[in-house]
């Protein structure tokens, strides 16, 4: 993103890097030119060599500076001992306790779609068979072998756009139907953006406060933060406005989290990236007739709540997700036909534009279905007129999205989870 378009308020001082890490199995750290020549092979495209950096000891075989395709800054590639590793996750820990050496791969998101950039940093790290997870540095997040080869080695079509941040969530009460919660996503300050996080939400709320703030960073990902107070919408007559967080800690109740101290206690970073750049999502007005007091968006984290919720989505995400939904439509059908009439398929259709060109995304709650396509009825009104109720016929080449949805459970085609297996589970929930 050009820095220049970006408004001061969120403007970065420095760009943040990317550093993903990928501990290998095996006794023995990979041949350089043999991991170069193989790596070209599996990128379809010369890497270019830029210089090789001098190794300090057995505990760094190698490091390499080389030039991917398509990306204007230099990847330092590194083969490194791998070293002791903090909240590794259950599954994977063994397996990472065992591995003796790791990649590691360093560098910026400075194209035009960090997105595709991240993607190839990636396989620079996993792509060998030896590679047993990946982490990402930014984020903390992990991805196993089987995410990797499902959501990460198509170099065309790319990773989610999801991959780039993470939202963390943190609160000083253990009971969060008591509480607040502080919400934050990490990730966005590599592509050039302002962090995004919501203060003081109700621990009640902070599931579907998590969900507008997923959208808000596609959104951000692909249009750029609003100017500071300007409503940004995230849905059909839903606008958030963005406020620096300075501009809210002093007046936090001292039972929430998010000062700046407690800013600085929940990161050793240098420098902290939780005094970074940092965008509150608040409601579009402030509260006070004295002295303005910006507040997280009640209305819009209700309306995010709702499974038929229609929201913007950025292109790429519509984009991908309208393909991962078009594959595994047919096994939504075979899922839902197995299940009883408590498990209702929603289909997620595009329909028109608004006068900014986004799409309003609805759903239908599915009366007929098959592997090509079905009908059902509009959950919701629409902006163009339609009404609730209203009977609409679909093709599967029409799908943006699927949901299986039972009481308070729901999955869709973006969720790791055996289909048959929730239909299931649903059974043994005792709500057939």
């Amino acid at each position: 993103m050009d820095s220049r378009s970006v408004h001061p308020a969120w403007r970065l001082a420095e760009p943040w890097p990317a550093i993903l890490v990928a501990p290998h199995a095996g006794d023995e750290p990979p041949d350089l030119e043999e991991f170069l020549a193989a790596l070209a092979s599996r990128l379809g495209a010369t890497v270019e060599v830029m210089e090789f950096l001098p190794s300090a000891d057995e505990k760094h075989p190698w490091s390499v500076l080389v030039r991917l395709p398509e990306q204007l800054t230099p990847v330092l590639v590194s083969c490194e001992r791998t070293k002791r590793m903090d909240e590794v996750p259950p599954g994977l820990a063994d397996s990472v306790a065992r591995s003796k050496f790791t990649i590691v791969v360093e560098s910026l998101l400075d194209g035009e779609d960090p997105r595709m950039i991240w993607g190839r940093l990636a396989m620079v790290a996993a792509w060998r068979p030896e590679a047993i997870t990946l982490l990402d540095g930014a984020t903390g997040r992990w991805f196993d072998r089987a995410e990797i080869d499902r959501d990460l080695s198509d170099i065309e079509f790319g990773p989610p756009e999801d991959v780039l941040w993470r939202v963390q969530a943190v609160s000083s009460s253990e009971n969060l139907e008591e509480g607040t919660v502080w919400l934050f996503t990490r990730g966005l300050l590599r592509c050039g953006l302002p962090e995004l996080e919501m203060l003081e939400v109700p621990g009640r709320d902070a599931a579907a406060a998590s969900k507008l703030i997923d959208a808000l960073a596609g959104l951000l990902l692909e249009d750029g933060p609003a100017a500071p107070e300007i409503p940004y919408p995230v849905g059909p007559g839903i606008d958030v406005a963005l406020i620096p967080w300075r501009e809210l800690i002093d007046t936090l109740d001292p039972e929430s989290l998010g000062s700046e101290a407690d800013r600085a206690a929940l990161s050793q970073e240098t420098p902290n990236p939780l005094q970074a750049r940092r965008a509150a999502i608040c409601d579009i007005e402030p509260k006070g007739s004295f002295k303005r007091v910006w507040t997280w968006p009640q209305n819009a984290v209700a309306h995010f709540a709702r499974p038929d919720a229609a929201v913007y989505r950025s292109d790429v995400s519509t984009s991908r997700a309208s393909v991962v939904a078009r594959r595994s439509w047919a096994s939504a059908v075979e899922a839902h036909q197995a299940a009883g009439p408590s498990v209702v398929l929603l289909a997620g259709i595009p329909l028109g534009a608004d006068s900014q060109g986004r799409v309003e995304h609805a759903w239908l709650q599915v009366e007929r279905a098959t592997v090509s396509g079905g009908s059902g009825r509009l959950l919701r009104a629409t902006l163009d007129g339609r009404t609730a109720g209203m009977a609409i016929d679909f093709q599967s080449a029409d799908l943006d999205g699927w949901r299986l949805v039972q009481g308070e459970h729901a999955i869709g085609p973006e969720d790791a989870i055996d289909l048959l297996g929730f239909v299931n589970d649903a059974q043994a929930r005792g709500d057939e």
